[in-house]
């Protein structure tokens, strides 16, 4: 299968790629960074590329708080943008298009733990409200284009490689510089290792599943664990705990596992282990 990856310079493009190509999939990558295979702004007009059989949208502005700071980007990208791509996978004839969404479209918190993908859904910030229109967009041309898809709400994706304004590459940088005081340490996530979310995107490239799908491991973790397991290997401590306004997430996986055949390979400490010696140039433990 040949598969174009819009994002494919991003953290979590860049996975995808390997993991299709270790697959046996043919790869064409899609970015406005000049190292791309195809350099271009999904809003625009996209350059033909021949025989491709399904496309796999990640190409976004994907930081919550970049988005609510200047919407006007955040939704020329993240709405226009996905709507170029998909009228491209029409023009191109092909067959699968898989779009990155979020697990922010259930609220946070969500109303109820693990979280299912029949959760009601939210419009509370840009951001959340950009991946909601996309996933609408993929829905309305599948009725009306017969184009099928398969949408990924991720839960927090991490591993080397992820730029800061994300909560443990923050960590990472910020002990360095010694002890860490934290706030709303209570608060918890769904940790998922970048390695194991790109190979939910090559699962669903091959499956005729439409709709909806949760990536995330169903444990949920406090961001106060996190940040004793980064102060220790940085030789630092970290201050402060709970707020009585934490939120928490975690994922009901059985879709994933049922219609994808996926579940998360490693666990939480063996992911933190590898970003941490990626970060620090140090060997995992």
């Amino acid at each position: 299968m040949k598969v174009l990856v819009t994002g494919s310079q991003g953290f979590i493009g860049r996975h995808v790629c390997a993991a299709l190509r270790q697959r046996g999939h043919g790869v064409v990558g899609l970015d406005f960074a000049p190292t791309a295979e195809i350099v271009a702004d999904i809003t625009q007009t996209i350059p033909m590329v021949v025989g491709v059989d399904a496309i796999i949208h990640l190409a976004a502005l994907a930081n919550p708080r970049e988005c609510d700071t200047n919407p006007a980007k955040a939704f020329g990208v993240n709405v226009q943008g996905t709507h170029q791509v998909l009228k491209t996978a029409l023009q191109f004839g092909v067959k699968k298009f898989v779009f990155s969404s979020s697990a922010h479209v259930y609220d946070i918190p969500p109303r109820y733990l693990p979280t299912d993908e029949c959760h009601p859904l939210r419009l509370n910030n840009t951001y959340t409200t950009t991946k909601l229109l996309g996933e609408q967009l993929c829905h309305l041309f599948y009725e009306n284009h017969g184009l099928s898809y398969t949408t990924l709400r991720l839960y927090n994706a991490y591993g080397p490689g992820q730029v800061r304004g994300y909560f443990i590459p923050d960590i990472l940088a910020r002990a360095r510089d010694g002890p860490i005081e934290l706030q709303g340490g209570n608060t918890t996530k769904d940790w998922v290792f970048v390695a194991d979310v790109a190979m939910a995107f090559v699962r669903a490239v091959e499956t005729p599943y439409v709709g909806a799908v949760n990536i995330g491991t169903g444990i949920e973790t406090p961001l106060r664990d996190i940040a004793d397991v980064i102060a220790a290997a940085a030789g630092t401590t970290v201050s402060g705990w709970g707020t009585s306004d934490a939120t928490r997430m975690r994922a009901d996986r059985q879709r994933a596992k049922q219609v994808l055949g996926w579940e998360p390979q490693l666990t939480l400490q063996e992911g933190l282990n590898a970003t941490i010696a990626a970060a620090y140039k140090t060997v995992p433990v």
